[in-house]
């Protein structure tokens, strides 16, 4: 009988390389929003030292409304140019949810408590570095920016574009390191961008755990409106043990605020472990 020759089956096609986000595409978008705040800050500083002819020094109020149109008219351009740059760059995938399928009101509540516990815990380190906090004005425009504007288009950039890159290339580990890092770095003060470390890891945590934008967006809005109370009332620069002044007392609220943390980073391992056991089902 005579024997027939098949052709063999043809390789499985290799798994396509996203090429979206690298180390330089990063640094490229920091640029971006860095870059915008200095010149649209530069180009408004120049305009209202014009119409006011010069040399008038601004009260709180109107250095709040100064620094929220910089702010708003920045982030505005920034995040145009950092979604033209990914779109150049080949970055198609959808990166921003706004669902409300997985709100969880017990978990953002958790979530609160645990950033006043890590901002307890890493007091310490804070007071080792150097403090120079930027002034960020008084009055309804500062709430305006620190409450509104900033956990909306901080969250959209850092916790949509930057995480949800990272996580489609990556994983769920390196998109949630990747965007706590570049949210850190996005805030350029030493010991804002030690603080801004702790808060995203929260944020991108939430993001994840809830899959939406909406609950990180909410604890962000949370955590500004807290800080500038705090600023108004007993100042910037003063800290829990001061404010406290029984040293047992202190000692006592920073062990239970490590217990937390410690809980807490336990508990986010097992949500990030399950997150990334489920990223490997599919391709089982």
């Amino acid at each position: 009988m005579e024997e027939k020759n098949f052709p063999a089956p043809a390789p499985a096609p290799a798994p396509v390389r996203r090429a979206f986000p690298t180390f330089g595409d990063l640094c490229a978008m920091l640029g971006i929003l860095l870059g915008m705040q200095v010149l649209v800050g530069f180009v408004v500083s120049l305009v209202g030292g014009f119409v006011q002819g010069g040399g008038a020094e601004m009260t709180p109020d109107a250095q709040g409304r100064y620094l929220c149109l910089v702010y708003l008219t920045a982030m505005s351009l920034g995040l145009v140019g950092i979604v033209l740059y990914r779109r150049k760059r080949g970055g198609t995938e959808r990166v921003v949810s706004f669902s409300t399928a997985r709100l969880n009101p017990a978990l953002l509540l958790w979530a609160c408590v645990l950033l006043f516990a890590v901002d307890v815990v890493i007091e310490p380190l804070l007071a080792l570095l150097p403090d120079a906090q930027p002034e960020v004005g008084r009055g309804v425009w500062t709430v305006v920016m620190l409450v509104g504007l900033a956990p909306l288009f901080e969250e959209v950039i850092c916790r949509g574009v930057v995480l949800g890159s990272l996580r489609a290339k990556y994983g769920v580990w390196v998109a949630w390191i990747g965007s706590a890092l570049f949210f850190a770095v996005l805030h350029i003060v030493p010991t804002m961008v030690v603080n801004a470390l702790f808060i995203g890891l929260i944020l991108g945590w939430l993001c994840l755990a809830t899959g939406s934008l909406w609950a990180s967006m909410l604890l962000h809005a949370i955590n500004n409106a807290a800080a500038y109370l705090l600023l108004v009332t007993v100042g910037g620069d003063v800290r829990l043990n001061e404010l406290v002044g029984n040293p047992t007392l202190y000692a006592v609220i920073y062990s239970v605020a490590l217990f937390v943390a410690v809980f807490s980073a336990y508990k986010i391992h097992g949500t990030l472990r399950r997150l990334k056991e489920a990223e490997k089902t599919p391709a089982a």
